[in-house]
């Protein structure tokens, strides 16, 4: 057996390549929601790996580990809407870093609350665990977590819970025409 400090990466990964393997043939295929975003990606010029996570994959941690890096670069989005107006905003922020929900209100103006998943169905078309960075139904204002931008990519959501994409972070929130603002107060 080798010495763990000499395995690499795609080795470590073996445990969970089998699972994928064993996974239903829908969850291999992207969804057409995940073909609306990979078009989107396309056009925007925004160079993407696709990942069909299995279906046993689902918290950050799990995520990482199948794409072989720290949790720092897997990308979450949420959904708020501002108290008084009701005028949503996307967050795309680390999963190992925790929204300081005050500081954004005070970015944005007004106090915020996390939209429900009917409304963020309606807005962006997708599930709300699972909403893109770019491909919604509606336009909608983006602000972008600086401290992402240390990484030069990230993996994010792809319209589907099976799905993630990793995306030159500059490229994406450049076409996104994101606002990269600290968003976990810790900046």
């Amino acid at each position: 057996m080798p010495d763990a400090k000499n395995v690499s990466a795609a080795e470590k990964l073996e445990p969970l390549a089998d699972k994928a393997d064993a996974v239903s043939p829908k969850h291999q295929e992207p969804t057409a929601s995940t073909k609306r975003v990979m078009d989107a990606m396309t056009r925007a010029a925004i160079p993407y790996d696709l990942k069909m996570l299995p279906p046993d994959v689902r918290t950050d941690e799990e995520i990482a580990a199948l794409c072989d890096c720290d949790i720092n670069f897997i990308a979450k989005t949420t959904i708020m809407r501002g108290k008084a107006t009701k005028k949503p905003v996307l967050l795309i922020y680390s999963a190992a870093s925790k929204l300081n929900e005050k500081q954004i209100g005070l970015l944005v103006g007004e106090n915020l609350q996390r939209a429900d998943a009917d409304f963020v169905r309606r807005l962006t078309g997708y599930p709300i665990e699972s909403v893109p960075p770019l491909a919604h139904l509606n336009r909608v204002p983006v602000l972008f977590d600086s401290a992402l931008m240390r990484f030069s990519r990230i993996w994010c959501p792809s319209g589907n819970p099976d799905a993630i994409c990793s995306v030159p972070t500059l490229v994406l929130a450049r076409a996104i025409s994101a606002r990269t603002v600290p968003l976990d107060g810790g900046h």
